[in-house]
């Protein structure tokens, strides 16, 4: 009878230890996953129209959410945002676009830029301090990043040359519809090519934002 009353109470001694395990590792994770929220890069800008005030979080949406980095100064820069603006009307509803100017000239020269070329964008922020290109590693003008709808980075493209639209457009594809296209053989080119850059600190043709 002891025997069976201690078998009893050990059981009980290594199930609570069991379970002080369990709430520890589920603590620990919960602990992780606020860490890394806390530590994802934010900014707050001014949006050149509305002149309101912009976050990181105020871009992500319920779409596929693409960010460029650019400039006055670079001339890939209009190809690009050109190409974005045609992008993005090909994908209405599902894909937003920001552009974030990082000029560091007076910000009437950056508005005369945009209202000349009436860029279609869902929105364009000034970043005179260069918070986004230090905050998220972007180093060129231009600079594309590519997030799904939780703020995840998906795909990460320097320097613009004619060809890429494809490129950009399967990229958001796979992340708007979680289909893979295939690719054509200039567009597998631009992949590859892209996939080598990704390392470097610049690209060729682009403008440094340092």
């Amino acid at each position: 009878m002891l025997t069976q009353l201690t078998r009893s109470a050990h059981l009980r001694k290594l199930r609570t230890i069991n379970l002080l395990v369990l709430i520890t590792f589920l603590l620990s994770l919960s602990v992780g996953v606020y860490a890394q929220e806390e530590e994802r890069p934010d900014f707050s800008l001014v949006e050149y129209k509305n002149r309101e005030q912009y976050s990181f979080a105020d871009i992500i949406t319920t779409k596929v959410n693409v960010m460029i980095v650019t400039s006055t100064t670079c001339g890939s820069c209009i190809s690009e945002l050109k190409a974005m603006s045609w992008i993005r009307a090909k994908y209405r509803g599902d894909m937003s676009v920001t552009a974030v100017f990082v000029d560091r000239s007076e910000e009437s020269r950056v508005i005369r830029y945009l209202e000349y070329y009436n860029f279609d964008l869902d929105q364009i922020l000034l970043d005179p301090g260069g918070s986004v290109p230090s905050r998220f590693d972007a180093h060129t003008v231009p600079t594309m990043i590519m997030f799904d709808k939780k703020g995840n980075e998906r795909f990460r493209k320097e320097g613009f040359t004619t060809g890429d639209e494809s490129l950009i457009s399967i990229q958001a594809e796979e992340v708007m519809y979680k289909r893979k296209q295939k690719a054509g053989r200039r567009t597998q080119h631009a992949v590859q090519a892209t996939e080598e850059t990704q390392a470097k600190p610049r690209t060729t043709g682009c403008a440094s934002t340092g």
